[in-house]
This record gives structure tokens, C-alpha cells and sequence, in this order.
């Protein structure tokens, strides 16, 4: 019998198998090989070849041989091997890779810790850490690592010269090496995070006489400023309309936006894509894609203006639309939106009700609070001066009521947190309409002063006592900014009582948040900006973290209030406690 020529090439000549092909000694013969006389017939998948000389077999081998070559050595395994595997296989290849990617990357000093434990807490932890951010849920408990005092003269750095006018937003890299801020003089400054040089001003430019070129940069106030994921863009929303487009990179302006139709009051890039989302004062969401530098498109719902927005991964946003009272989930794939109804109420009942902490799980979260706080008494003295100005309001019958939601952040996909005019906190969550927790007066209740440009009509001024001073009604701080590091039990929010909060998820299945520590920075707070610090090719639960404060003398949107404060950029760098673990 003549020698079968695809066998004679043998496997390496042949072309690659898909997924479950039959194996080379079983592939259908050619069709004039097909119409020889007495050639033999073929049997399935995973049978014996019948029929050929002792030649073919001794030269080529059986299947049973090809299963031994392709299946023994991961290390060694070629595309061609790769393609073969199954889908099992390839699972459990791709697994074990991971977990030794892990263990490599957390592996500590023999003096520190063992290899049991570093198996145990930090491999365990970053699995299912990992598992439970791609499933969009905050699950990594690091604020316990930061409740230590703050030491400002080292861990606080000042970024100034930069601005003539106060600083209204600032933005922290991705990978931790540069700082970005904007001010009301219409400039954009770019430093370096580590040392508080400046290494880039972008100017704004004038109004008129001469007209304003916009391919230089913003004419007006930079309200709001964002960086791409993968630091290669940065964009600013202004007063003037526009949204620019800037190259990290080459420090280069790229392009500019004008499709909205009023101020931009935030922008937000999408976690891993450079997709933007952008909010303005004409009550219009829109989305770019800044790859491509083009318009995407618009989304409408919104009955005021919106002044907050923010995004994670997932196709997404959540936005602040002021005084409507509302917070709106725009589900963009789905092109559907949740609309959540603000307008909370602090009044005599709902403060008896925060003082009480009726509920087990809230007594006990209190507890774990005060236990952390031990270690920085100003923490707890804060704490102690809440009570009090909560138990002094009910006493007075004061009531705030929320008429503006101004500013949100997500902790994740389906929690976000809130602050407005009415000086509260408030915890939503996807699964409910309303708030599901709210910390009142949470940033204090300004100064109260007496008023004799009034006369009052009192019954003692019937009386013939004459005029008399006019008491001003008690009003709280509104919250002009949050930040939180996503996915993790932290948060940070200010105002201008002259501190930023750090905020501590509360575990359990309550739903709330306490008071952790403070850090003092005096004046207007108009952005918080926060980034984890990871080191190149670590994988560490353990992160230092960035905090970027952008402090002015007047609000971001208006001057009806005025600080004694430098416009500036304060920079804090906050090691995280080793001796605190975060838990999942």
C-alpha cells in the first residue's frame, strides 16, 4: 500500500487544530486517496487507526502519544498546546499563575512574617478583595490604618505660587506622580506630586480685547478637572462653556469641547476606558470619548442645574442636580435612569433619634469607633462636641432642611455618598429610594451673631424698652466637597469649618458611618481629591494614601462668603498603621 502522504509530513507540518478536532491519524483522507480501492475505512474521534504499514505507525506514533506531548508541561507550553487544552485546563493554568503572581508580589522579610501567614492573611485577602471589586461592592476595610494623629509638619506639604485666585479643583494621577489644579484666575497647574514642584502653567486666557483663543485654555473660572485612568489625558470643565482636553505626556493642549450650553460643573473619566461624563449648568449630561476626541452623546432628566458627578467601571454615573433634590443613576447601556429624592430634614425627633443609637449593630460599631479613636484624643474630642451640638439643637428645636444636593461621590457601583445646604450626610444605596443613613450637622453650624440693623417687635420693645438686638437664626456648614477611595470602607468630606473628615464604613448589615479622624486645613475646601499609592508590581492591601485639598477664600461657585486663607493646594501624604489590617 502505498504511504499515506499526510502522515509521511508528520504533526509538526501540519496545520493547527481547532478545540476538540479529531487527532492527525484519524483526519479524513484527501478525495483521490478517498477513491483508491481497498483503502480503509476511518473510525471516530479516539479510535485506533486500522489499516496503513508498520511504517507509518513507527514514524508518526498513535494518539496516545500526542496526549503526552501536549498535556505534561505548563512552562513549556507553545500557542500550539495552548490551543489544544481544554477549557478546564486552561482555567486551572490560568489560576495558578495568578495565585503565584499574588504570593510573589505579598511575600514579606522572614522576620516579619511567616510563609503560613502570608498564605493565610494577604493571598486569601487579595483573592477575594479582587473577586469582590470586579463585582462592584466596596469590600477592603482600610480606614482602621489611618486613625492615628496627623503631623502636619511632615506629612503636609504646601503647593503654592501657583494660583492669583482660589482654587476651586484639584486631581491626583492614577499612578501617584503628578498633581493637577484649577483656580477662578482661569489657570491650570500641573506639579509633582513628591516634591511640590511646579512643572507646568497653562494660563487662561482673556476674555476679550483681544478675543479669547480657546485652543490655549479656559477664558474663565476651571470648575472641575479629571484624569484619564491611564494618565495619559487630563480634562477641565470651565465657566466658559468648554471642556478641554490636555496630554499629560507632552503637556499639550489637545482639543476643546463647547457642545454645552452653560458652565461645566464636573467631569469624571471612566475607570479603565477613556470614556468622560461631564455635567453642566444647562441640566445635560454628556459623554466623550476622548481616544477618538468626538462627541458620544447627551442625556437629559435633570429640572436645575447639575453640580456634581462622578463614575467607576462599570457604563454608569451618578449625578447631584442641586436644588431639584434629586440624585440620578444614569444606567448608560441600558439607557435608563434611577431617580433618588433628596431633601432630607434635620429636626428635634431625627437628632433624639441619632443621639439614642438604639439599633445593636450601631452601638456596636460605636464601640469598635472608640476603641480606634483611643489612640488620637482630638478625634475623640471632636466626637464628644458633636454630641453636645446635637443635644444643644434639640434643645433649641432648631431644623435644617436639604433645599441643594451639591456634591456625591461612590463608594461603589450601588453605594454613593452625598452632602448639600443643609450641612448633612447622607448614605444611599441603589436599593432604596431614599437615604439609607444620614449624619447630621456634620461639618458644625457657623458662627451665630447678633443683628441692630433691625428693630424688633418684640413685647419688651412695647413696653417702651426700646430696640433691641436681633438674634440671627443658627445655620450649618454646607458640605462643599467629598472624596472617597473606591471600593473600601473610606471617605473623606469638607467645609469651611477649618477640617477634613475621615469617614469609616460601619460593618454589619446597619448601614452607616462614624467619624474616624480629622485633618485641620483652613479656609473654603472646593475639591478633595484621594489616590491609593501602590508601589510598581505590588499587590499589597497595605497603601499609603494622597490626599489633595484645594483651598481658596471663597466658595467655588460664587463670592457671598469670604475665609481668612491662602489659595493654595495643600498636599497630605498618610501612611497607612501597620500595626492596623484591613479586613474584608
Amino acid at each position: 500500500m502505498a504511504k499515506d502522504r499526510f502522515l509521511a509530513q508528520g504533526v509538526a507540518g501540519t496545520k493547527r487544530q481547532r478545540n476538540g478536532a479529531r487527532p492527525a491519524g484519524s483526519r479524513k483522507p484527501a478525495k483521490d486517496q478517498a477513491r483508491r480501492p481497498g483503502k480503509p475505512r476511518r473510525h471516530h474521534a479516539g479510535s485506533d487507526e486500522e489499516g496503513g504499514d508498520d511504517e507509518s505507525d513507527n514514524e508518526v506514533g498513535d494518539v496516545n502519544d500526542l496526549e503526552h506531548r501536549y498535556g505534561t508541561d505548563e512552562n513549556d507550553m507553545s500557542s500550539e498546546d495552548e490551543f489544544l487544552e481544554t477549557a478546564a485546563e486552561k482555567r486551572l493554568r490560568l489560576a495558578k499563575s495568578y495565585i503565584s503572581k499574588v504570593k510573589a508580589s505579598t511575600e514579606l522579610d522572614a522576620d516579619e512574617y511567616d510563609a503560613a501567614q502570608i498564605d493565610r492573611d494577604l493571598i486569601a485577602e487579595r483573592l477575594t478583595s479582587d473577586a469582590r471589586e470586579r463585582s462592584g461592592k466596596w469590600s477592603r476595610r482600610i480606614a482602621d490604618q489611618f486613625a492615628y494623629p496627623i503631623d502636619e509638619s511632615s506629612m503636609a506639604r504646601v503647593l503654592k505660587n501657583g494660583h492669583l485666585l482660589p482654587v476651586t479643583c484639584v486631581a491626583i494621577s492614577p499612578n501617584g506622580q503628578f498633581v493637577y489644579s484649577g483656580s477662578k484666575d482661569g489657570s491650570l497647574v500641573k506639579w509633582q506630586r513628591e516634591t511640590g514642584r511646579k512643572l507646568k502653567v497653562f494660563k487662561g486666557q482673556k476674555k476679550k480685547n483681544p478675543a479669547p483663543n480657546h485652543s490655549l485654555g479656559h477664558c474663565d473660572h476651571i470648575l472641575s478637572i479629571a484624569i484619564s485612568s491611564d494618565n495619559k489625558y487630563v480634562a477641565t470643565g470651565g465657566r466658559d462653556r468648554r471642556i478641554h482636553i490636555w496630554s499629560v505626556d507632552e503637556d499639550r493642549h489637545l482639543i476643546a469641547f463647547h457642545q454645552h450650553k452653560d458652565a461645566v460643573t464636573g467631569v469624571v473619566f471612566r475607570r479603565g476606558v477613556n470614556h468622560l461624563y461631564s455635567c453642566s449648568a444647562d441640566r445635560m449630561v454628556k459623554l466623550w470619548n476622548v481616544d477618538e476626541l468626538a462627541y458620544m452623546d447627551t442625556l437629559f432628566g435633570h429640572q436645575d442645574i447639575i453640580l456634581s458627578i462622578d463614575a467607576l467601571q462599570r457604563e454608569q454615573a451618578v449625578t447631584a442636580g442641586s436644588r431639584d433634590k434629586t440624585l440620578r443613576l444614569w444606567k448608560i447601556a441600558d439607557e435608563a435612569q434611577l431617580v433618588f429624592r433628596g431633601g432630607s430634614t434635620t429636626d428635634q425627633s431625627r437628632i433624639a433619634k441619632a443621639l439614642s443609637e438604639g439599633k445593636q449593630d450601631a452601638i456596636e460599631a460605636a464601640a469598635e469607633v472608640q476603641a480606634i479613636t483611643e489612640q488620637n484624643p482630638s478625634t475623640a474630642q471632636h466626637a464628644e462636641e458633636y454630641r453636645d451640638l446635637l443635644r444643644s439643637l434639640a434643645a433649641e428645636n432648631t431644623e435644617f432642611c436639604e433645599e441643594s444636593v451639591d456634591v456625591v461621590a461612590m463608594i461603589d457601583e450601588e453605594t454613593y455618598v452625598t452632602g448639600g445646604d443643609s450641612g448633612a450626610l447622607c448614605l444611599w444605596s441603589v436599593q432604596k429610594k431614599k437615604p439609607v443613613f444620614i449624619h447630621h450637622v456634620a461639618h458644625g453650624v457657623q458662627p451665630t451673631t447678633a443683628s441692630t440693623d433691625a428693630v424688633s417687635t418684640t413685647a419688651a420693645e412695647d413696653d417702651g424698652d426700646g430696640p433691641s438686638a436681633t438674634r440671627l437664626p443658627t445655620r450649618s456648614r454646607w458640605i462643599t466637597a467629598l472624596a472617597a477611595v473606591p471600593f473600601t470602607d473610606m471617605f473623606f468630606s469638607a467645609s469651611s469649618d477649618g477640617l477634613v473628615r475621615l469617614w469609616r464604613m460601619r460593618p454589619g448589615k446597619v448601614p452607616g458611618f462614624d467619624l474616624v479622624n480629622t485633618i485641620p486645613v483652613a479656609g473654603f475646601v472646593n475639591g478633595l481629591a484621594v489616590r491609593e499609592l501602590t508601589p510598581e508590581g505590588s499587590l499589597s492591601v497595605r497603601k499609603d494614601i494622597a490626599l489633595a485639598v484645594a483651598v481658596g477664600q471663597e466658595p467655588r461657585l460664587g463670592r457671598w462668603a469670604k475665609e481668612k486663607a491662602r489659595n493654595v493646594v495643600r498636599l497630605f501624604h498618610l501612611p497607612a498603621n501597620p500595626s492596623k489590617s484591613s479586613s474584608s
